[in-house]
């Protein structure tokens, strides 16, 4: 329960001790499916938010924790969401999609799940579906301080449809709420790009270089899209933005 809380405080630091707590938890019952999951989800977020610099080792270590926490627990909606989102950096979208949907399936009301499974499918190009499972994650819970998941998952979403006015408002939203997620910073900067907005990019680019000292180009690898084209558009444009590769 240390841990889970640890979970929501977005640091190094914090992340470093629910990994003992964790790693203690695990040594004295190897088959807790409940510290297998949050061990899973401390590792994913270590990969995602970038404080390793090779972030495979971490994302494949929240995948095999969360396939265990999986098959000693199969009733835990919220394995199932670790499971969901370990996948994304491995590229395993369709073992995604499942444990997702299998998580919404055990419990509706999860709103983690709904918004994981919303973020999934923007990573998918399904945007519209995307955008309807990020609200209702949202109206579910409007205190999850992980919300800036759901505001870059909208952002994402409304991006991909080429709706960068939109896909602006909810960048700015998440970023106002969490200024140390890159991806957030990532598709404002892009957006700013589409709409041939050089200045404001230029802006952008530098308030996440702020706020993210090293950030580059390359850190887009950490939650790739599926579709090879508008991933690399979504490259060029933030090449263009003078943003390092």
């Amino acid at each position: 329960m240390r841990s889970w809380h640890l979970l929501y405080d977005f640091t190094p630091e914090s992340y470093a001790h629910a990994k003992t707590l964790l790693e203690r938890a695990l040594a004295i019952d190897p088959e807790g499916a409940e510290a297998n999951m949050v061990l899973s989800l401390i590792n994913h977020h270590i990969a995602i938010m970038g404080f390793v610099a090779d972030t495979r080792p971490a994302m494949e270590a929240a995948y095999a924790l969360a396939r265990r926490a999986t098959q000693l627990d199969d009733r835990n909606e919220y394995a199932h969401w670790a499971l969901g989102i370990s996948c994304w950096g491995l590229l395993k979208y369709d073992e995604s999609l499942a444990a997702l949907e299998r998580a919404v399936a055990l419990n509706p009301n999860c709103s983690l799940a709904y918004g994981s499974l919303g973020t999934l499918l923007g990573i998918l190009g399904r945007s519209e579906e995307a955008i309807a499972h990020q609200h209702i994650a949202i109206r579910s819970n409007p205190l999850d301080p992980s919300i800036f998941f759901r505001f870059s998952g909208l952002a994402l979403a409304h991006y991909l449809a080429d709706r960068f006015e939109t896909a602006i408002e909810w960048a700015e939203r998440a970023i106002h709420r969490r200024p140390s997620w890159y991806f957030a910073h990532f598709v404002l900067a892009a957006s700013h790009v589409a709409l041939g907005r050089e200045k404001d990019a230029a802006l952008a680019v530098k308030a996440a270089l702020d706020a993210l000292p090293g950030i580059c180009v390359a850190d887009l690898d950490r939650v790739p899209l599926k579709d090879p084209k508008k991933m690399r558009t979504l490259r060029e444009r933030l090449i263009e933005t003078g943003l390092p590769k």
